[in-house]
């Protein structure tokens, strides 16, 4: 186990120091988007799930227009599949719709698909789903979920970031455990 937590680490810092932003997740620009939300992270990520396979990450985020959009990564295929044979798919939903559409995104670039397997890899081996660790950092904090950060391996340990608002809308990072579902302040 420790020689393979130590692989995937080498795996994520090399392939995610080229990853791109695509769009603004800061909290300070998000969270005032969030009062037009009729979805919370959860909602969209069940919403998602429901026809594109288990969720790995998820997050509100302003696109180039300042719109809040909610961006949820999907694995269609399942987590029963050797990575190399999965898809990643990035499922965009307009969480201030009535009827929210889903658009589909399948992401071909070595980045993308580098950071998916890892992803893909940290939840076979938690009993947690992407909303459980969503529901455990709210729980913890009393705070609103609304972004999840790659799922990585810190210590030795399969970790999510998740960043949340409490009541005073101020944001917070906490960090759950995906094996044991324990979450501490960042």
């Amino acid at each position: 186990m420790k020689s393979f937590a130590k692989a995937l680490v080498a795996i994520l810092l090399f392939f995610g120091a080229g990853a791109a932003v695509a769009a603004n997740h800061d909290p300070k620009v998000i969270i005032p988007l969030l009062s037009a939300s009729k979805l919370s992270l959860v909602e969209g990520i069940e919403l998602a799930q429901k026809s594109h396979g288990p969720a790995t990450s998820a997050k509100f985020e302003a696109n180039d227009d300042g719109k809040l959009v909610l961006s949820v990564y999907t694995i269609p295929e399942g987590f029963g599949v050797e990575p190399e044979a999965a898809t990643l798919s990035e499922v965009l939903i307009d969480p201030t719709a009535d009827k929210p559409a889903l658009k589909l995104k399948v992401f071909p670039d070595k980045e993308h698909i580098a950071r998916a397997a890892s992803h893909m890899t940290l939840f076979r081996l938690s009993k947690l789903s992407l909303a459980d660790v969503l529901r455990s950092a709210s729980r913890e904090t009393k705070a609103t979920p609304i972004d999840v950060r790659n799922p990585t391996v810190r210590n030795q340990r399969p970790v999510a970031e998740v960043v949340l608002f409490d009541a005073d809308k101020q944001p917070l990072t906490v960090v759950v455990d995906l094996l044991s579902g324990s979450v501490t302040r960042k």
